[in-house]
Parts: structure tokens; C-alpha cells; sequence
């Protein structure tokens, strides 16, 4: 059987800070990468200058279109079926796209993802990152798990033309599970290998933490705050104070995360706070949303 080429696309807004060990992270695959692909959507910092130095093709968005746009485009120019994905603060260990591709001898399988790890943890925000917003499925492999996380994948691009490709509607939230629920739905399979590991580089501070939460509680819970229903926004205050509050206290207690605890107890008062801005604008959730980059 002979191997499958790769293209392998990086979507980037203003990702200076990471774009080279994301590159080389690739250029080091044990497995081969026929192409890589840096979709630029927008960028206005240094990451061209820096993306420049590797062996890149480089398609550019005039303006920032969001990540669902981005992944879009990445897979109109990929040349082969197999198109990999990693999120520019993602850097792939060696052996990543080696343990995934056998995955797709499986003549069903459409996507398959790989195990994120948090690899800086120098900030309380950084900490609280890891203990409640992980982006994998643990440390067995899981077939047709919930979601596939968008952070780092494979795909069949013929297999994603079929069910309409990224809703670009969710811009650069919300897009990675809609495709991959979509892909299952569909009757695809897709299996999550926690033997392919990422390694994330973001660094989050307490307002980034706290706006990336409400952002994927806002398309995770597919609110529309454009029809505003009191009772509707009173279960979400309820749910905010005594689900998601006792939750993330009670994570960190059992674990001695007490250093946590303070933004913990901040956490449903952001919350509240942002659903009430959303609610006076009266806009669904996809278009009160400032565009985040892809790797803040």
C-alpha cells in the first residue's frame, strides 16, 4: 500500500509569537508532509516575515474572514484528500502525523484527531485553562467521540465537501464540533488517538480566559441572544451560579487547586456580565462576537 501525501494547512491571525515552532514542529514529521499551507486572514503583525523563511505557500485572506473561513479556504487549494490541520500555537510531536494516517485504513473513518497537552502553565489563567477548558478526550483511544477538537486533526477532504464543509457563519468558534457532529451524522466515523500529541503554547490572562470561556459556552449552548426571552436569560444566570459554579469549585477543591478558587467564584458574574451585553445588543451570538485570533 503506498503512503497517502499530506497538505497540511496553519490558519493564522496575528500569531507571531508561535508561527515558527508550529513550522518547524512540522518540517520534523517522521511522516512526510507534501505540503504546507499558511492561510493568513489578515494578518498585521509579523507572521508573514516570519512564515517566509520556511518552505510555505502562503494564501491570503484580504481581510479577516474567521478560523471556519480560514479552514475553508485551506481546503479549496489542498492538492490531496488527506488535508491535516494544526492551530498555529500548536506544535506536533514527530511521530503526530505518523500514528494518525493508518487510522484512515478504515475506508469510513473522515477524521481523526490527536491529544492536546498544555505545555505553559506560568499564570493563574494558564493553570484554570488546564483544569477547565482541556481540548481532548483523555488517554484511551475514542471512537466517534462527542466532537473532534479542531486544534490538530486529519480529514478526508472528500468527505467534508459532502456534508458543505466549516459553517463560516460561526467564524472562529463552535466551527470544529459543527463539522465533525455533521461528519458523524452523515454516518462517518471518527476517532480521537491520544498517542498523537500536540503541544499547546498558548498563554491566557484572566480577561482572555474568562471571554474564551463565555464564547464556547455562547456556541457550545447555541444561544441566540437576538430573541431575548426572560425566562430564557434567567436559566442562563441559574445555570451560570449553580451549575457551572459548583462545578469548576468543586474541580478544585477535590484536586487542591486552591489558588483557583478566587476565579472560580469570579467566573458567574463575568458571565452574567457579558450575557447582558449580548442581550442589549440584541444580536445572535455569531455576530456580537469580536473576531478572536487563532492563537491569542
Amino acid at each position: 500500500m503506498s503512503m497517502p501525501k499530506i497538505s497540511l494547512y496553519i490558519p493564522c491571525y496575528n500569531v507571531e509569537a508561535y508561527i515558527a515552532s508550529c513550522i518547524e514542529g512540522v518540517l520534523k514529521q517522521t511522516y512526510p508532509v507534501d505540503e504546507i499551507l499558511l492561510i493568513d486572514d489578515g494578518c498585521r503583525d509579523r507572521t508573514l516575515d516570519i512564515a517566509s523563511r520556511y518552505p510555505v505557500r502562503v494564501i491570503r485572506h484580504e481581510v479577516n474572514k474567521g478560523l471556519a473561513a480560514a479552514r475553508n479556504t485551506a481546503f479549496h487549494h489542498a492538492r490531496n484528500e488527506l488535508v491535516a490541520s494544526l492551530d498555529a500555537d500548536c506544535v506536533p510531536d514527530p511521530h503526530w502525523l505518523e500514528r494518525l494516517v493508518p487510522l484512515f485504513e478504515d475506508e469510513t473513518v473522515a477524521i481523526v484527531g490527536g491529544r492536546l497537552v498544555e505545555t505553559v502553565l506560568d499564570s493563574v489563567a494558564d493553570r484554570w485553562r488546564k483544569a477547565h477548558m482541556t481540548q481532548d478526550w483523555g488517554e484511551l483511544r475514542v471512537k466517534n467521540p462527542s466532537f473532534m477538537f479542531g486544534n490538530n486533526n486529519l480529514i478526508r477532504k472528500s468527505f467534508l465537501e459532502q456534508v458543505g464543509g466549516y459553517n463560516e457563519q460561526l467564524r472562529t468558534n463552535g466551527e470544529d464540533a459543527d463539522l465533525s457532529r455533521r461528519l458523524m451524522t452523515a454516518g462517518c466515523t471518527a476517532i480521537y488517538e491520544p498517542g498523537a500529541i500536540v503541544s499547546h503554547l498558548r498563554r491566557d490572562t484572566v480577561p482572555s480566559i474568562l471571554d474564551n470561556y463565555w464564547r464556547y459556552w455562547c456556541f457550545g449552548s447555541r444561544v441566540d441572544f437576538g430573541h431575548f426571552q426572560p425566562k430564557t436569560f434567567l436559566r442562563h444566570q441559574q445555570h451560570h451560579f449553580q451549575r457551572q459554579l459548583v462545578d469548576v469549585v468543586k474541580h478544585d477543591w477535590q484536586q487542591r487547586d486552591y489558588e483557583l478558587l478566587w476565579l472560580d467564584i469570579l467566573l458567574p458574574f463575568y458571565m452574567l456580565y457579558r450575557d447582558s451585553q449580548a442581550v442589549l445588543k440584541r444580536n445572535p451570538c455569531s455576530a456580537l462576537l469580536p473576531t478572536l485570533e487563532t492563537a491569542p
